[in-house]
């Protein structure tokens, strides 16, 4: 679940459209590998942090 909350989080932050079906992926890719779903948030957040000019 943590993995899950952090990716949909990361894309709130990005910025992205939440639609019905960006849920349904986040929580398949959670179940299958939540150590990808917890870099792909970190990813995500340090990728929104570059462009609004934060190191």
């Amino acid at each position: 679940m943590r993995a899950r909350a952090a990716l949909l989080a990361a894309l709130a932050r990005t910025g992205a459209p939440a639609v019905d079906s960006d849920l349904e992926f986040v929580s398949r890719l959670a179940q299958a590998d939540p150590a990808a779903t917890t870099a792909l948030a970190a990813w995500l957040d340090t990728a929104a942090a570059v462009k609004d000019g934060t190191p």
